[in-house]
């Protein structure tokens, strides 16, 4: 999550509001070092150039389309065939279909433009036969999470955009995720005063936010503070949601209903974890930037620590277990950094970046 190849506007309230760096926290704008030119093949991985900051990713069920986010001015969305490795805009300059759902979205001031679109998080809800709603953290142009829906039941998906939710006053969505009721869960990676160094000293620095349909705004969940709030995720079955702290290395799950006191913990090593996603065989998948890479001095302490080029770890979750179990990891990448999920697609790994102007793929061993 981080900035446009190196600048993007703020994603995150520091993160993006202060460079819109979110590096493995999410980040987008930034100091980060140039891509090379190149597109060949590198330190393992294989690429989908030009598709920018593509700090998350989601899987369209049952197909071989994934969809990208683009956490930098204009990027939008992109549709990815990860069958023919191809790439191009679903939501972006010169393709970018409105339609505002009035009912659903009172509060919406209208549509978003595709060339101020910075987006960030994602999350796809299961909707009508062939059809999906598509969830995305925003920071271009207003603060917001904005809403479209996906219809697979073409040759290829397209996507409409069809109403937002306002971010309270000051703060910036990092993360999303949503309930089958069309509730949505937020997160906040760094509140109004909050900074990186603060994260990293361990001290709450973002919360999660709820949003339910008929209701004016989000409100806060309280016992969800954390050290760098970043992904999330919500259970199949409705009742409980998956929370990552970036800075504290860990997942905390929630219950849905009561949020005062955490139902269980996954503990990570070594990488930061920053998205997180279902898997097709019910585990969550998380991925993150190595902790002790020696030319970056170690594990970040601040957010030019964060932009460092650093190796990848992807791990799953066992969901009720809690237990983490790791399944790839890279060195260090000029060509590709910034690491933010992870999701299989058959026998493939496809990685998203939030610092990186591309896509990266490797083999799934």
């Amino acid at each position: 999550m981080r900035k446009e190849r190196s600048r993007s506007r703020p994603v995150k309230h520091a993160f993006i509001s202060a460079a819109l760096a979110f590096l493995a926290f999410g980040g987008a704008h930034s100091s980060a070092p140039a891509q090379p030119a190149s597109c060949a093949p590198a330190g393992g991985l294989s690429f989908i150039c030009g598709v920018q900051n593509p700090e998350d990713l989601v899987l369209v069920p049952d197909t071989g389309w994934l969809l990208a986010s683009g956490m930098a001015p204009g990027s939008g969305l992109h549709l990815v065939n990860a069958r023919e490795k191809m790439a191009r805009g679903l939501y972006a300059t010169g393709a970018a279909a409105s339609r505002l759902d009035k009912a659903k979205f009172a509060n919406c001031p209208g549509p978003l433009d595709p060339k101020q679109a910075v987006l960030h998080g994602l999350s796809l809800r299961k909707a009508e036969a062939g059809r999906f709603t598509l969830y995305a953290t925003n920071h271009g142009g207003r603060e917001s999470i904005e809403v479209f829906e996906l219809d697979t039941r073409g040759a290829a998906p397209t996507a409409t955009w069809i109403g937002c939710v306002l971010m309270p006053d000051g703060l910036a969505a990092n993360s999303v995720a949503a309930f089958s009721d069309g509730a949505i869960v937020a997160t906040v990676l760094l509140m109004p005063g909050k900074t990186f160094e603060d994260a990293f000293a361990g001290q709450p620095t973002g919360a999660v936010y709820l949003w339910a349909p008929g209701t004016p705004a989000f409100r806060q969940l309280p016992g969800t503070e954390f050290a760098a709030n970043n992904g999330i995720e919500t259970a199949p079955d409705d009742r409980e949601f998956y929370v990552v702290s970036s800075a504290a290395r860990k997942v905390t799950v929630f219950s849905r209903v009561d949020t005062a006191k955490p139902l269980r913990v996954a503990q990570f090593t070594g990488f930061a974890p920053d998205n997180i996603r279902w898997t097709s065989d019910g585990r969550l998948i998380t991925a993150g930037m190595i902790d002790d890479e020696p030319s970056c001095g170690g594990p970040p302490k601040n957010l030019a620590g964060i932009l460092c080029s650093r190796g990848y770890v992807v791990a799953t979750i066992d969901p009720k277990s809690m237990a983490v179990t790791e399944i790839a990891r890279g060195p260090a990448n000029t060509s590709f950094t910034g690491a933010s999920i992870a999701m299989p697609v058959g026998n493939e790994l496809w990685i998203g970046s939030f610092n990186s102007d591309r896509l990266a793929y490797r083999p799934l061993k």
